[in-house]
């Protein structure tokens, strides 16, 4: 102990202590630990700071949706590429650049037996929301070759309502020629009733000629498309042998949701919902290091990682005309 106390009076005086080269060891030692804490608490506040503005575009890309009409928009439409340029709202963001085309940087929806529509010369439901996204992403910058923006509108009825077997049931999904993928969704959402299931709901049965259901947008076939795609780059495979395009959300998966399946308070909750709409918005979006050091290329903030984020919002325009 007297030891140890000399030698710190020793170190406050000055003196030599024969531990001269002591501190340059450890710092040797600890420096490259040090900087590489610094460096990956760098990157993940980057990655986080992106996520975080990219969330805030996703909500302001919901509430404009949420004040229009989707309703009001043309079948067919969210084919035509001359929608995606977004000049009307600002020459900051145009994307006319391959907009006719059908190969990239436009997806090439022939596979799915699509076409090029004909120009349009106003903003609409979809592409608007979509050029909300683009024109509030600031300072980030949107890769046609690598980011996308998926819309997708639900209609949603409440099901024996006022009884304790009241549920929701999502009866219609737009773009109406955009909601299914092979092998992950189990029923085409204007084809809602049919048959039941164990817990008695309805299923779909797949002929769409049921009563209070929309003929005319129901359709036979797998789409392979789900959602208004701004550039189609967001695809995932479910074992259909084709990719599909477009939304990560099922409709039975968004179905489930509003449900609330699994809430205690279920019961209240869905006695006090009723019959409306929702947009989903969802950003996908190529995240790059800010360093781009190569010890830092594993995990989610890797380079070239896909930030996912969404939003739901209601719109009181997609509320269906339905009574059960």
């Amino acid at each position: 102990m007297r030891a140890t106390f000399r030698r710190l009076l020793a170190m406050l005086d000055g003196r030599p202590t024969g531990a001269r080269g002591q501190s340059l060891v450890e710092l040797t030692l600890t420096l490259p630990v040090l900087l590489v804490m610094l460096m990956g608490l760098t990157e993940i506040g980057w990655y986080a700071n992106n996520y975080l503005t990219l969330l805030d575009v996703v909500r302001e890309a919901g509430r404009f949706g949420a004040t229009r009409d989707p309703m009001a928009w043309v079948d067919g439409e969210e084919t035509n590429y001359h929608r995606l340029d977004c000049e009307l709202f600002s020459n900051l963001f145009d994307k006319k650049a391959g907009e006719d085309n059908t190969v990239w940087p436009g997806p090439d929806l022939s596979l799915y037996g699509y076409h090029i529509g004909q120009e349009s010369a106003t903003i609409g439901y979809y592409d608007g929301v979509a050029c909300s996204v683009i024109g509030n992403m600031e300072p980030l910058r949107f890769d046609d070759a690598k980011d996308d923006i998926v819309v997708s509108v639900f209609s949603f009825a409440v099901v024996n309502k006022g009884t304790a077997n009241a549920y929701v049931k999502i009866v219609g999904r737009y773009p109406a020629r955009a909601n299914e993928c092979q092998n992950d969704d189990v029923f085409d959402p204007f084809d809602f009733q049919g048959g039941t299931g164990p817990d008695g709901r309805m299923t779909g049965n797949g002929s769409g000629m049921d009563q209070d259901e929309d003929h005319s947008r129901w359709d036979p076939e797998w789409d392979n498309v789900r959602g208004f795609i701004f550039r189609g780059n967001h695809q995932h495979d479910y074992g259909a042998g084709v990719p599909c395009l477009g939304s990560e959300f099922s409709t039975a998966e968004v179905e489930e949701m509003l449900n609330f399946e699994g809430d205690p308070d279920r019961a209240r909750k869905i006695a006090e919902t009723a019959d409306f709409g929702l947009v989903l918005v969802e950003v996908f979006w190529s995240h790059d290091q800010l360093l781009g050091l190569p010890w830092f290329r594993l995990g989610p903030v890797g380079e070239g990682q896909i930030i996912h984020v969404w939003a739901f919002f209601p719109v009181s325009a997609a509320e269906p005309d339905i009574e059960f």
